[in-house]
């Protein structure tokens, strides 16, 4: 009776052995995630043709825009947010289908965003710790208030500041940008082709979320990251979908001082360091004929990004980019800066537009502090 035991105590464990190393596994058959995102967003209609996609499981449009805040409290009435009358802080914004959305997020959130109602938010623990307050804080923003309901991981948001339930009528600027998931029978060509049967032929990029977060143009950083490191600015925003920042912020975080090749620029006092690093480097080095200095486009210039128009912040509005040798290196056109400026360039912490969806070749800004 013991040696029979025995016996099927072994057959069990060379089961469970044999399993661990089949390929149909539980590892193997973990759902694969990509993010779908064009320069001029995609239409809602995308989402039926990608759920027809082979092993295709979930697909949903996420809805990213700028909303203002203009005045936060808790409970009670207390003040978070004080804010000079008629401005407000720019937010990087998402609304999504809450249930769809969920499949998307890490496991211990779940929940959280499958009980989001419509008056309710839902924000990033960067974010908590810029308003010094999570559950509970009442957002007067620009389209209406929503209650915080949760506070989740960056991963969960996607880097973004808030998630609502519902887009905002309000929302005049916005783009959509889909996530899908599925198993490894998914192809990429497939997702792309039933992007384009609601779309036509338009620029898009289609890449794996497994290393980064689920956010739209993924080169372009958080700008809650911004926020942490060069203050948050409030500005007076217009129906046209500019703004002006508060004279006050621009007093104490812009400074005009001199650096090399360029002479005097106007930039985020922060920045200065490494931007005076990267062109002494090239002087020092005897490449300083590689920048133009008739051709350079600025530095500090509050503005949102050129595509699509009142969606995203320009990182010039810190003053922490730079446009140089502008003639050659056109928005949308292919670059032309020389490949040891761009190397220098990034070694001082700068990333280079020239490699985006929509290549900017004269745009650099800030991505890191130096070592």
């Amino acid at each position: 009776m013991t040696r029979r035991i025995g016996t099927l105590v072994a057959l069990v464990m060379l089961s469970q052995l044999a399993g661990l190393s089949s390929p149909s596994s539980a590892t193997a058959a973990d759902p694969k995630t990509f993010v779908l995102w064009s320069p001029r967003g995609i239409p809602g209609s995308a989402q039926r043709h990608l759920e027809k996609v082979t092993g295709v499981n979930d697909a949903t449009g996420v809805v990213l825009a700028t909303d203002w805040l203009m005045r936060s409290w808790m409970p009670g009435g207390r003040k978070v947010d004080r804010l000079p009358s008629g401005y407000g802080y720019p937010m990087e914004v998402i609304a999504v289908h809450p249930g769809p959305y969920s499949h998307f997020v890490p496991t211990q959130y779940r929940d959280a965003f499958r009980a989001l109602k419509r008056t309710e938010a839902i924000i990033s623990a960067r974010e908590e710790g810029l308003r010094s307050e999570g559950v509970g804080l009442k957002l007067g923003f620009r389209s209406g208030r929503r209650d915080v309901a949760a506070v989740v991981s960056q991963a969960a948001t996607g880097g973004y500041e808030a998630v609502l339930a519902t887009r905002p009528r309000e929302w005049s600027h916005r783009v959509r940008f889909f996530l899908v998931r599925g198993s490894d029978a998914v192809k990429r060509k497939r997702l792309r082709a039933a992007v384009i049967k609601a779309a036509g032929s338009i620029p898009l990029e289609i890449r794996s979320a497994e290393d980064g977060l689920l956010r739209y143009a993924p080169a372009i950083k958080p700008i809650v990251r911004f926020k942490s490191r060069f203050g948050e600015f409030p500005a007076q925003p217009s129906e046209s979908g500019t703004f002006n920042i508060h004279p006050d912020w621009v007093g104490s975080h812009i400074r005009t001082e001199s650096v090399p090749i360029l002479g005097n620029v106007r930039c985020h006092r922060k920045f200065f360091p490494q931007l005076r690093g990267a062109l002494g480097e090239l002087r020092d080095k005897g490449l300083a004929h590689l920048i133009r200095p008739n051709e350079y486009a600025g530095c500090y210039n509050p503005r949102f990004t050129a595509q699509p128009p009142g969606t995203r912040l320009s990182r010039h509005s810190w003053g922490i980019a730079v446009d140089v040798n502008t003639e050659d290196n056109g928005l949308g056109e292919e670059p032309h800066q020389d490949p040891r400026l761009v190397k220098i360039m990034r070694k001082w912490g700068f990333v280079w537009g020239g490699t985006w969806l929509t290549p900017d070749g004269m745009h650099f800004e800030w991505l890191r502090f130096p070592d």
